[in-house]
């Protein structure tokens, strides 16, 4: 792999020709911890680009099929690879496996469905009560307490609108 070359600026104060040597002492071990510092930097990120571009490997293969999907417990296999009853039993731990943990994946989002579940039922109870109680609360008010709606005063155009009707109900008398 290619190193890469930055063109690091110098701090200010400094020319070329300013050897380390000729700085005084404070200046010399200030910038002698930056350097530790950032070389330290450097050796991680080179680590992490090296983790990071392992990773990218295993994506890719397991991408274009060549790797077998990774199991959250994944079983060695037997190391003889030559015998094909062994092969094939391998074959179908790993497919019960993978069945395992979709299984186990499909119950916990059941759980969780029936949690949200049991949430709402408590969240309606707990509604219900409230409106029983408020009934219950309304029931044993004496009825005196509860005021009869006062009928309004009829209305001017009420009353004109009203009146030959009322007139055809006294002549002809009202029908039971």
């Amino acid at each position: 792999m290619p190193e890469l070359k930055v063109k690091r600026p110098r701090p200010a104060g400094l020319s070329p020709d300013t050897e380390l040597a000729d700085l005084p002492p404070k200046e010399r071990s200030s910038l002698a911890e930056a350097l530790a510092d950032l070389q330290a930097r450097e050796e991680n990120l080179r680590e992490y680009e090296g983790h990071l571009r392992a990773w990218q490997s295993q994506l890719d293969a397991a991408r274009h099929g060549t790797l077998p999907r990774p199991s959250a417990h994944p079983f060695v296999p037997h190391p003889h690879r030559e015998d094909a009853g062994l092969q094939a039993g391998w074959e179908k731990v790993h497919r019960a496996r993978e069945l395992l943990e979709a299984e186990q994946k499909h119950l916990v989002e059941d759980r969780l469905l029936l949690q949200e579940r049991e949430e709402a039922l408590k969240k309606r109870e707990a509604a219900l009560a409230l409106r029983e109680q408020r009934l219950a609360a309304r029931e044993q008010t004496p009825p005196a307490a509860v005021k009869p709606k006062a009928k309004k005063a009829a209305s001017t155009m009420e009353t004109l609108t009203r009146a030959p009707f009322a007139m055809a109900k006294s002549v002809f008398g009202a029908k039971a």
